[in-house]
């Protein structure tokens, strides 16, 4: 999105690389890097270090980086892990491919690393996780909700919220509890869009939803009330029951308020890139009544998310938002993945995440499958008061053919895998 790495690097002479080569091959034993970091995992005596990708300037907004240090702060309290603690190396990946694939290439070459958490953005992390795949790498992506992610075949990488398709499905579940037959899709034109509204579509037929109107929007536009008028001043007549909307805001915003500002007043529904605070800030009072999927809400009543909360506000003096809820359970999930490996060596971590069943996070209950993907509900929000106020998940909705749809991530058999909080 914003690329503002200005630093230029100097080519060494051939004379200085040949000295850094014999100056690394002595410090390491001649060690390949990879069996250096087992080294170091197994047999060190220093912190554990676990990389933190994301950006860390363009988003400071976002409270992420409190989460991880909460948990990081809790595990070293309680002894850390076999008598080590851990401690986090902050890399900023400023949002961008380029940088990203820097930063992933940065972390690799770190031996003391034995485990990353990252990227925001699933366009970097799809980029970047055959680096740390060959680096020998856990990778726990936090908000990276692209199914390509987990279909690149690497078995050190976990996703730890749900994946596009499983929002679009669930989606599709919530407006058909709500006896809501008619609707109209409108979608950013990238893959975030398109993934949520296919598989919104998709499950939709099998509910007996009928989809009465589709359309999609350029995401390089300068979104503006022009940008929407023409769909919506098509749209008004249909005698619709809801919108499903899956934008990414400031645009997604600027077509909730267009809708109200048209007359268009059936219910709006949007995917987990609208759970921003940025959809109340630019829709104002329009945003009321929109409900969206999200990745948390401290109003959910589980004993975890209450715990949570009385902590964060307890150390930050701030309640805690989506950011912070993922960044804390990322670092809480390897802790328990290392505690029950007694090992930190990349290769036992992921073997202990791969055999978790139902381990119970703020955000949900964990249980991975082959792939690397967490069967995790959505968590629903509405706007209300002008603030997300938690949506009790509804009933599963079984389609009209057969009790439930293999494909559903409700179901029993379902697997579900976000965000942006922005893809």
């Amino acid at each position: 999105m914003n690329e503002r790495f200005g630093l230029r690097s100097r080519r060494p002479s051939p004379g200085l690389g040949l000295l850094c080569v014999v100056l690394l091959s002595a410090a390491c034993g001649s060690r390949d890097p990879r069996d250096e970091r087992v080294h170091r995992a197994r047999e060190g005596r220093g912190d554990l270090v676990i990389a933190a990708a994301w950006p860390w300037d363009l988003r400071k907004e976002i409270r992420y980086g409190e989460g991880l240090q909460m948990a990081v702060d809790e595990v070293n309290a309680a002894g850390g892990i076999g008598g080590r603690h851990l401690r986090l190396a902050r890399y900023d990946d400023r949002e961008s491919i380029d940088h990203g694939r820097i930063v992933a290439q940065q972390i690799a070459g770190n031996p003391d690393v034995v485990a990353v958490i990252g990227h925001l953005q699933s366009y970097i992390t799809v980029q970047t996780a055959g680096v740390y795949s060959q680096a020998g790498l856990v990778l726990v992506a936090p908000t990276s909700t692209d199914p390509k992610l987990t279909q690149l075949g690497y078995t050190r990488v976990f996703r730890a919220t749900f994946t596009d398709n499983s929002v679009g499905r669930q989606l599709a579940e919530l407006v058909a509890s709500q006896q809501r037959k008619k609707v109209a899709v409108y979608y950013i034109r990238n893959d975030y869009g398109r993934n949520v509204a296919n598989a919104f579509e998709e499950r939709a037929r099998q509910l007996g939803i009928s989809v009465q109107a589709r359309n999609s929007y350029d995401p390089s536009e300068q979104a503006s009330e022009r940008t929407f008028d023409q769909v919506l001043t098509e749209w008004k007549p249909m005698n619709l029951d809801a919108i499903l909307l899956a934008g990414e805001v400031p645009s997604a915003a600027i077509f909730v308020a267009q809708a109200r500002r048209k007359g268009i007043d059936v219910p709006i529904i949007g995917g987990d890139a609208m759970s921003s605070p940025a959809l109340m800030a630019v829709a104002g009072a329009a945003a009321e009544g929109t409900t969206v999927a999200s990745f948390f809400n401290p109003d959910e009543p589980r004993p975890e998310v209450v715990r949570f909360n009385a902590a964060f506000a307890a150390k930050y003096g701030v309640p805690p938002d989506a950011g912070s809820a993922l960044g804390y359970d990322c670092v809480q999930l390897l802790a328990h993945a290392m505690k029950e490996a007694r090992s930190a060596v990349p290769e036992d971590v992921a073997r202990a995440l791969h055999a978790l069943k139902g381990w119970r996070g703020v955000t949900g209950a964990f249980s991975f499958d082959e792939g690397g993907d967490a069967a995790k509900p959505v968590i629903f929000s509405v706007v209300r008061g002008g603030r997300f106020e938690y949506l009790p998940t509804p009933a599963p909705a079984p389609s009209p053919a057969s009790p439930a749809s293999p494909t559903s991530p409700t179901s029993p058999t379902g697997a579900a895998r976000a965000v942006e909080t922005r893809p």
